[in-house]
């Protein structure tokens, strides 16, 4: 049988976010990119993986340690006729 606890925020340690690229992507969150169509966002979020899969700084310039893999998931796009030409 499981039971339910509350939790109590006097209880809640705080501690700081870490940025992959501050402020717009933390590590260990949900991050969405949201806008209309046409807007670019399938290809900033694929620039943004280009860099990170080869270890190339953000476009703010600030580093990552070693390059990254990645997991792309789209709802939208096709992955014959629009990903994968990106």
């Amino acid at each position: 049988m499981v039971i339910n606890q509350i939790e109590y925020y006097s209880q809640v340690r705080a501690r700081r976010v870490e940025w992959l690229w501050y402020p717009y992507i933390p590590y260990g969150k949900l991050t969405v990119i949201q806008g209309d169509p046409g807007e670019g966002k399938s290809t900033l979020i694929l620039n943004i993986a280009a860099l990170l899969s080869t270890g190339q700084p953000m476009p703010d310039g600030s580093s990552v340690e070693k390059p990254q893999t990645i997991i792309y998931q789209c709802a939208e796009d096709s992955v014959e006729d629009t990903i994968k030409p990106r």
